[in-house]
């Protein structure tokens, strides 16, 4: 059953920028307590697989969630450059 996020999120399109706007540091994950960034990403670009973190910037929506949460200097967050990114449509 598809709820009400998940209608608004097949609206989104993302053009994927080649250079990726977020970067992790992966090596500081495997100590995170609770890993939050898996829970507070809106998106469910963070799963942590195989013992290690495994994320993705297509489609982000590039709400910074993942930057609030995360330890001081575990992720590299800056918005995708002109022309890439989310596009929201209305819908």
């Amino acid at each position: 059953m598809e709820t009400r996020l998940d209608l608004k999120l097949e609206t989104l399109t993302f053009k994927s920028d080649p250079e990726p706007h977020i970067v992790i540091q992966k090596e500081l994950c495997p100590a995170c307590e609770g890993r939050p960034c898996t829970v507070a990403c809106p998106a469910g670009l963070y799963v942590w697989e195989g013992g290690q973190m495994v994320h993705s910037c297509e489609g982000c929506l590039e709400c910074g969630s993942c930057r609030v949460v995360c330890a001081p200097g575990a992720i590299a967050w800056r918005y995708p450059r002109g022309g890439y990114g989310v596009r929201f449509r209305w819908g």
